[in-house]
């Protein structure tokens, strides 16, 4: 998938990669949710795009994921992170 493609979601900023590290050099993604934003397939595909982006060798050693939902509902909160779930089996978390 090519970032052209998904560019208008992209700039809505559902998620994003900050290019920091854990401690166990994991990479970072972040998703800031607000009361506006609760497109679920767009955020999707946002993870999709994201995850598929590092090599894998820094998948191996998996993602540290910030959900900050501060700015949300509760059950956007908890339908995201099922959502984490879901998507991101296969890979270490």
């Amino acid at each position: 998938m090519e970032a052209s493609v998904i560019l208008p979601i992209l700039k809505k900023k559902l998620a994003f990669l900050s290019g920091g590290k854990d401690r166990r050099s994991g990479l970072i993604l972040t998703i800031p949710l607000c009361l506006e934003q609760t497109n679920m397939d767009e955020l999707s595909v946002t993870l999709d795009y994201l995850l598929s982006i590092p090599s894998e060798k820094c998948k191996a050693r998996g993602f540290t994921v910030i959900v900050d939902g501060r700015k949300s509902q509760w059950n956007v909160v908890k339908t995201v992170v099922l959502m984490l779930q879901m998507t991101c089996l296969g890979l270490a978390l």
